[in-house]
């Protein structure tokens, strides 16, 4: 930033500002830098100790862990399988590495939710010890490098990276991609080659745990603007060819892989829409790294008709690049972080409409990087110059301001984390902050069903279906409920109950098989029902439709609904 004029300087003011800032440059250029992540790290752990304690939910957990046979065998053709196109696409995503981890996790411990959490926790530790290196190896700075990674180990909007095992592919691409910059910068300042592989393959590493690690293509060149190389230099354009060409492969892949799983919404979503959500998107996501309020699992879209004013972010999301732009007359800092911020999470803005939500708060686990940087070089432009009696007073009522904050943030992630304790805690929280999220109920009547609670379980089902009444998951799992609740009643001897339940799961299977055709699922519930009610041709029907559309159906029940058929 830039310094401070003479003439406002006091006679003596200078030397001790100067004596300052040496004392602070002699720690900065200290062996022992690396000290201070330390008590960071374990601040961090105790604030994420919580986590440890949550469950396996049943919002995509289930589906990449719990139902995923592939993970149960790590073996060369499960290696082979994640890292294959098509066969590798998981849940609407390619990332073979994040994979591989869960598969190292179910070969030691099976289903035990501990040891996933524990996992996730220590990635996160080592990606705020990755960030620490991060931001020293680009300002060599000591109070920016602790500020910044002090910010990103603690801050609430990282919960949902760390506490849902499913995002396990922000940790590990994180830890890859910030490995990256740091070779890169190494690289940079050294020249030598060896670096620059480094951080190609970190890169590839990054894409195969998760395709927004796409974004550091944009990254490259801005650290080329910080460090002051040509951008038009032939060999600085050359050295972006090969991660460019990677991205643009593994981008492709990336849309391929949400296409297959029906999860772009191009056709629903117009272009002039999508420009004012990610307006929205990209100031929401600015204000709650420094008011993180309202935090919810799941932000859903506004109603039809609801958002036009929406253009005022759009508006105000340029002004704020103007500005940025005019701060290059004072310094490159503030740009620098901004398009760090803008570069990493421009790809999450909607712009192309991927899943439900309008924004997603662990969309934020890189870019804020870009936002506590800044924050911490203000700090430390305020302490450098306050032996000037007009910095003095800000200095210290920011530091107390950082303390502050830092300790409410770590309050409110310590808080965060036992949101995530289940399915149900999850989707509670969801419908505090909105209670008109159809989602949340669906998504909380699949948990009372995981807890056997099947009257709520309907309940909030229904719910869903009253607000949605083509959601064919809503369907499926109201029908598992009725499903259930007959093979109680029949346990217990009251046929004239179970059968009238059984009917009620064929009639919400065959909904959901109404609006999603290829849901194999409601197939295979369906001809469980049938068969109890000794259906069995309709019953195997359903069964080899379950087996052609990929659900896995034991043989031996199809036999014996083969041999039941002609029996008849």
């Amino acid at each position: 930033m830039s310094g401070v004029k003479k003439a406002t300087v006091k006679k003596g003011a200078g030397v001790s500002q100067n004596k300052f800032v040496q004392k602070n440059q002699g720690l900065e250029k200290s062996k022992w830098w690396w000290i201070g992540i330390l008590p960071l790290l374990l601040f961090a752990y105790l604030v994420y100790t919580p986590a440890l304690k949550n469950s396996i939910t049943s919002w995509d957990d289930s589906n990449y862990i719990v139902e995923n046979k592939d993970i149960q065998s790590l073996d060369k053709d499960f290696i082979r399988k994640s890292f294959a196109l098509h066969s590798g696409y998981v849940m609407g995503n390619f990332h073979p590495v994040t994979m591989i981890s869960y598969a190292l996790e179910y070969k030691y411990s099976k289903l035990n939710p501990r040891t996933y959490h524990l996992t996730n926790v220590i990635l996160h530790l080592l990606n705020g010890v990755l960030v620490y290196l991060f931001i020293w190896l680009l300002t060599g700075r000591l109070l920016v490098t602790i500020i910044t990674a002090a910010l990103f180990l603690l801050h609430p909007m990282h919960v949902e990276s760390v506490a849902w095992i499913s995002e396990r592919k922000d940790l590990l691409y994180c830890l890859f991609e910030m490995g990256a910059l740091s070779a890169y910068i190494a690289y940079v300042k050294k020249g030598k080659f060896i670096f620059y592989l480094f951080c190609f393959v970190l890169f590839i590493l990054a894409l195969l745990s998760k395709a927004m690690a796409v974004a550091m293509v944009g990254l490259l060149p801005l650290l080329d603007f910080y460090f002051n190389r040509k951008l038009s230099q032939v060999k600085v354009i050359a050295e972006k060819i090969p991660f460019l060409i990677v991205g643009i492969i593994f981008g492709l892949i990336a849309i391929e892989a949400q296409n297959e799983f029906e999860a772009i919404y191009t056709d629903i979503r117009p272009l002039s829409d999508r420009f004012l959500f990610a307006g929205y998107s990209f100031i929401t996501y600015l204000w709650k790294a420094f008011l993180p309020i309202h935090l919810s699992c799941f932000y859903d879209y506004p109603a039809k008709g609801t958002y036009s004013w929406y253009l005022l972010y759009v508006f105000l999301s340029i002004g704020l690049f103007l500005l940025a732009i005019l701060s290059l007359r004072k310094t490159k800092k503030i740009l620098f972080a901004f398009l760090f911020f803008t570069f990493s999470i421009a790809l999450v803005l909607q712009l192309i409409p991927v899943g439900g939500a309008i924004l997603a708060e662990r969309y934020t686990y890189i870019p804020y990087i870009g936002i506590f940087y800044l924050i911490g070089e203000g700090i430390c432009y305020l302490r450098d110059r306050r032996a000037v009696p007009a910095y003095k007073n800000w200095y210290s009522v920011s530091t107390v301001a950082l303390v502050v904050f830092v300790i409410l943030i770590s309050s409110a992630s310590n808080s965060r984390c036992k949101v995530w304790k289940d399915t149900i805690s999850i989707w509670d929280d969801v419908l505090r902050q909105d209670p008109n999220v159809i989602k949340a109920y669906g998504g909380r009547g699949d948990g009372y069903n995981d807890q056997q609670r099947y009257p709520e379980a309907i309940r909030d089902l229904t719910k869903a279906l009253e607000m949605k009444t083509d959601y064919a998951e809503a369907y499926y799992n109201r029908g598992l409920s009725y499903y259930f609740m007959a093979k109680q009643n029949q346990d217990s001897g009251n046929m004239a109950e179970a059968q009238r339940y059984y009917e009620l799961s064929i009639r919400d299977n065959s909904s959901a098989i109404h609006y999603q055709p290829n849901l194999a699922r409601a197939y295979y519930n369906r001809a469980g029902n049938y068969f109890l009610l000794k259906k069995y041709d309709l019953a195997l029907s359903d069964a080899l439709k379950a087996k052609e559309l990929g659900m896995e159906v034991d043989t031996a029940f199809i036999d014996h609904l083969e041999q039941q058929t002609k029996a008849k």
